[in-house]
């Protein structure tokens, strides 16, 4: 097997596992996962609203959970149980997932895979751009009928 393949399925393993363990414990219902795949620079992968991470330290990078308000809107009446959350809500909801996820990985990685405070939006900036030399990986996945993507962009 050749070592950008290996890396390749080993970084997204860890992210998968991370995914699929926030989503077990927080609503007791799993992901489903469709093909990771490498995503080229020219395409932006955003829904509705996006939690976004940067990564320092061993990795460099950044890592975006993106998906459709719905999808946070659920979430926060699964676990805030606020029935009528507001934009800004969801926006912190993307954030907190982004950011639980990113924090799980550091199991693996350890104490030198840093992350930033979330960034959230809504949309797609138009100021957005992805590092040229960095690989980005994409794990579309589905939750309560849900379809959302997390990028991970780590070199």
């Amino acid at each position: 097997m050749s070592t950008q393949k290996e890396q390749f399925e080993k970084t997204v393993n860890v992210f998968i596992s991370s995914i699929e363990n926030y989503f077990d414990k927080l609503t007791k219902i799993p992901i489903s996962t469709k093909p990771p795949f490498v995503k080229t620079q020219d395409e932006l992968l955003l829904k509705e609203c996006t939690g976004m991470i940067g990564v320092s330290g061993i990795k460099k990078g950044f890592i975006y959970i993106s998906g459709d308000m719905e999808l946070f809107r659920d979430l926060i009446r699964r676990y805030v149980k606020l029935q009528d959350p507001t934009e800004n809500n969801m926006l912190d909801m993307a954030g907190e997932l982004s950011n639980v996820v990113s924090g799980n990985v550091r199991e693996t990685y350890g104490d030198e895979f840093m992350i930033s405070v979330p960034i959230v939006f809504k949309g797609k900036p138009d100021n957005l751009k992805f590092p040229d030399d960095v690989p980005i990986y994409v794990i579309p996945f589905q939750w309560n009928k849900f379809e959302a993507y997390m990028v991970v962009g780590l070199i």
